[in-house]
């Protein structure tokens, strides 16, 4: 793997899982010294995360996590809401008989969650791993690999603002978010689309809700 690409990952990996704040600074020397690459790379990575929307890059000074406005976050999740919407159409009208007990096996891994005591924090983040690997499984019955690849972008994105929440959104709402997913994956198994459609967009503006409802308020919101 190029360092530049190992770079991105692993700061990527930490926006993700919530292990830096918005406009945090990310110390480019230090990240180069864990990965045993020199500045180039990482400066390469950042570049890319300042495309994909993660971070702000300020000459002559260094790399800081992106702070989002209240009306981007919101913009964001429109966006995401009709992608993810079209998976789940897609999904519903092409969905074989494995693939809704694939989907079934990982909702019943989540909805375990919530019985298993561990800590918010904890939860947070098994739901967020076991959360996308079910909304993967939907894009690959949507059998439409561009689509795919163009909400699957979406979906980091999507997690990035969770974690930029002062409190674990996702731990504080497993059980509900289980409930929305079993909408979704009735409305596939049932092979309706436009049921699959409207049970999707309510579980995206649902998670919208949940991070803006705990996001700190912020000067530019």
């Amino acid at each position: 793997m190029r360092l530049s690409e190992k770079a991105y990952d692993h700061v990527k990996t930490l926006l993700l899982a919530g292990q830096v704040k918005a406009d945090e600074w990310l110390p480019i020397e230090t990240i180069a010294e864990e990965l045993g690459a020199s500045r180039q790379p990482v400066m390469d990575a950042m570049k890319r995360l300042k495309l994909e929307g993660f971070i702000d890059i300020v000459p002559q000074v260094g790399c800081r996590v992106r702070s989002p406005s209240i009306q981007e976050i919101d913009d964001f999740f429109r966006l995401f809401a009709a992608g993810e919407a079209l998976i789940a159409e897609l999904a519903a009208s092409r969905a074989e008989r494995e693939d809704i007990l694939s989907l079934q096996l990982i909702s019943a891994q989540i909805g375990a969650l919530a019985e298993n005591g561990a800590d918010n924090k904890s939860q947070g983040e098994n739901y967020r791993i076991l959360n996308r690997r079910l909304h993967a499984e939907m894009r690959r019955i949507s059998r439409s690999p561009l689509l795919t690849d163009v909400v699957e972008s979406l979906g980091d994105r999507s997690d990035f603002y969770v974690a930029l929440s002062t409190e674990p959104v996702f731990g504080l709402n497993i059980e509900q978010a289980h409930q929305e997913h079993q909408a979704i994956i009735e409305a596939i198994a049932n092979a309706s689309p436009q049921e699959a459609r409207a049970a999707m967009e309510k579980h995206i503006f649902a998670t919208e809700n949940r991070v803006l409802n705990k996001l700190e308020t912020r000067g530019q919101a």
